[in-house]
């Protein structure tokens, strides 16, 4: 009996109100700490991602801007400027400079592996356009442009490459022209009407809006006519007619971009000129045109005078060659073969030029005696259209800024041919069959060791004691110099050669290019040249 008290005592102690409220604490203390644990071991999660992340960021290279947008005004200069992540060699880097639009693309500036390259830069960027280097220590590609123009403007790409890594960015440049001071004009019109002109000039276009003393809109009167200048600005004649006996101020506002830029107001009666009549307008008019008349009698006259005194001297030396079609071998030969005539034509711009290449290509092409060569080439070989039709040996000469591809078999007489316009041109022979004394060089190159790039290969062909710089080779190839390329033994693929040969295929102005090659050779050369010919040696009679 005891023992049961004793019992049921403790069950009562057990589950007594006080004791089950220290249960439940004991319980939620054992959850909080849980709990905190779990935040902890959160904690100590983002912590070290955080410490972790630059690591991992830190290996991607980037390019960024600093502005996405430029503007600039014409004729000044300007900094275009991209940064890039940290490098351990800012000289080795490689900096690519670009205009993306408007099209076509073009090249800007071009620094490869710390190396300017200048095969690439487009012609009105080549002088202009540089990198500023003191700034890439400080992760920056700073592109300076001098003396802007308004076709600069555009969308530009800069990409900078770290040996394998690189990206781009891509910022605007808008080249602007404030418009010049107004022009006024008054001109009589009818008996009771005046015409009021404002003229002004400047970039982008502008709108022309009139009005009157009480400022009321008159545009919808008025009539504006826009032309482009030789520097691209938007040249803007705007005119409105108005009585003329009525009192009143009418204004001219040439409007850019929301903003005002020029206005000009007209005081009206005050402002008519007192001679502003039509009759002495129509007097003036009338004696310009008489002038004029007489004026370009007189011009005609004289160049029809000197028109025949330069045909009259130059019959003397001029050779001229006969139709293509109907002319052969032996009409070519007869021409005062033991007299030799030079007659040599250069054009105004070759003048303007220094002679000094011209007289080292002749010195170097006169040793090449050919007449007897030149005989039995064109007697014995044949040239044939891409569709096998025979043609006249001078339709080798390609004409100006055309590409003539001439294919042959081994010993078909390809480098001959190049041989005999050499120095056919030098005046190594009795005749010129192919009309080529006229042109202002020729340069004959020997492409079957060909190394490096376009430029420096032709330049390696030339032999001389003083080395031709490069920069006035290119811009007499791709200037409007009247010469002839020939590139004998050509052969693909060649990276360097290939690339910078198509780049100056487009690029070029008047150059004329021939091409030797053995058939296949030049699959690539052969599908974009227009002009294919082949040389064949005829059968033996």
């Amino acid at each position: 009996m005891s023992s049961e008290r004793t019992r049921l005592k403790s069950v009562s102690i057990c589950c007594s109100p006080q004791n089950q409220n220290k249960d439940q604490q004991l319980t939620g203390t054992s959850h909080v700490r849980q709990s905190s644990l779990r935040v902890m071991r959160g904690t100590l999660v983002v912590i070290f991602q955080a410490l972790l992340w630059p690591v991992s960021a830190s290996v991607l290279f980037t390019v960024s801007l600093q502005e996405s947008t430029y503007e600039a005004k014409l004729h000044e200069d300007v900094n275009l400027e991209c940064l890039f992540s940290s490098v351990q060699s800012p000289s080795d880097l490689t900096v690519i400079w670009s205009r993306v639009e408007p099209k076509p693309f073009v090249d800007v500036y071009r620094l490869e592996s710390g190396i300017e390259n200048h095969n690439y830069t487009s012609a009105m960027f080549i002088k202009r356009a540089q990198l500023i280097h003191e700034q890439l220590k400080d992760n920056r590609a700073v592109l300076h442009l001098k003396k802007l123009q308004i076709k600069d403007s555009g969308t530009y790409r800069c990409i900078v490459k770290d040996k394998d890594d690189g990206d781009y960015k891509q910022l605007v440049l808008s080249v602007t022209a404030p418009y010049t001071v107004i022009k006024k004009a008054i001109v009589k019109t009818g008996q009771d009407e005046v015409e009021l002109s404002c003229e002004s000039q400047g970039f982008p276009s502008a709108q022309v809006i009139w009005s009157d003393g009480q400022n009321t809109n008159l545009t919808e009167m008025s009539n504006s006519t826009t032309r482009s200048t030789d520097e691209d600005l938007v040249h803007i004649i705007s005119k409105l007619t108005v009585r003329r006996d009525l009192v009143n101020n009418y204004t001219c506002s040439f409007l850019v971009k929301g903003g005002t830029q020029q206005t000009a107001t007209f005081s009206i009666p005050d402002e008519i000129p007192p001679h502003c009549s039509t009759p002495y307008a129509w007097i003036v008019a009338v004696l310009v045109v008489l002038l004029a008349i007489v004026f370009i009698s007189i011009i005609v006259r004289m160049r029809k005078n000197g028109h025949k005194t330069r045909l009259s001297e130059s019959s003397n030396c001029a050779f001229f060659l006969p139709q293509a079609s109907s002319a052969t071998t032996d009409s070519l030969l007869t021409v005062n073969e033991n007299k030799l005539q030079i007659c040599d034509v250069i054009s105004e711009e070759a003048t303007e030029k220094p002679q000094s290449l011209r007289n080292v290509l002749i010195r170097q092409y006169s040793p090449l005696d050919t007449n007897a060569q030149m005989k039995h080439t064109l007697v014995s070989h044949a040239l044939l259209s891409k569709e096998g039709q025979s043609l006249n040996i001078s339709s080798v000469l390609p004409d100006k800024k055309e590409t003539i591809l001439l294919l042959g078999d081994p010993g078909s007489g390809k480098t001959s041919v190049a041989q005999i316009l050499s120095s056919c041109w030098a005046g190594s022979t009795t005749t010129d069959p192919f009309n080529i004394r006229r042109l202002h060089l020729v340069f004959h190159v020997d492409c079957s060791r060909a190394k490096g790039d376009f430029f420096q290969l032709v330049k390696s062909s030339i032999y001389h004691e003083k080395p031709v710089d490069v920069s006035e080779l290119r811009e007499m190839l791709l200037g409007p110099t009247d010469c002839l390329l020939i590139l004998d033994g050509y052969q693909e693929p060649n990276k360097d050669l290939d690339e910078t040969l198509e780049w100056f295929l487009k690029m070029r102005q008047t150059c004329r290019v021939l091409v030797t090659s053995l058939p296949g050779n030049c699959p690539a050369l052969e599908n974009n040249t227009g002009t294919v010919l082949r040389l064949i040696q005829k059968p033996a009679s």
